[in-house]
């Protein structure tokens, strides 16, 4: 029996998604000092964001804002049964931790564009914490961007569901014989 694909990821998704891999990866490496292109790719990435949360608003199920914060609360449940979980069990979307990492990763984006932002004032313009804030949030976000492509090379394995192409085709393949959630 062939693998059964699950469209889930539309094509807004999918470009913000893979967009704003690009443009942390480049700013994390960028050189902020006088460098305008930094500012400009942190604005970029931080559009990005708002056109992301705004389709949590407006786009289907799977994409939702309330879908996504309702499978991060079920994280400690997911955790606590990982040993006894259902390895033929498949989540539509993310499952409750990356449904954590989901709002982790937007918040701090969120967060490192508006201490960015913050810098260029002339409250702040200066301002050693809100530079150590700007920056340590960047590098969280690095580390938790290094945390989401582990545990989607881990879950992919685990799982044998190859989410990587599902981030690109917008469709999952469920292996035969998995359970796949509602």
């Amino acid at each position: 029996m062939a693998a059964q694909a699950l469209r889930v990821w539309d094509p807004l998704v999918r470009a913000v998604h893979w967009s704003l891999a690009a443009l942390i990866l480049v700013d994390l490496f960028n050189e902020a000092g006088a460098n305008p292109w930094h500012r400009y790719l942190g604005y970029a990435a931080g559009a990005l964001v708002m056109v992301r949360l705004a389709w949590g608003v407006l786009g289907r199920e799977h994409v939702r804002l309330a879908s996504i914060a309702k499978k991060a609360a079920m994280a400690r449940c997911y955790v606590g049964a990982s040993g006894s979980r259902d390895k033929r069990h498949i989540y539509v979307a993310h499952t409750p931790l990356g449904a954590c990492m989901v709002l982790v990763m937007w918040s701090l984006i969120l967060a490192v564009v508006v201490t960015g932002w913050m810098q260029q004032l002339d409250a702040f313009w200066g301002d050693e914490l809100m530079q150590r804030t700007h920056g340590t949030a960047a590098y969280v976000l690095g580390a938790c961007v290094l945390v989401h492509v582990g545990g989607v090379l881990v879950t992919s394995a685990g799982s044998g569901v190859n989410l990587v192409k599902g981030m690109i085709t917008g469709k999952k393949a469920a292996p035969p014989g998995s359970v796949s959630e509602t």
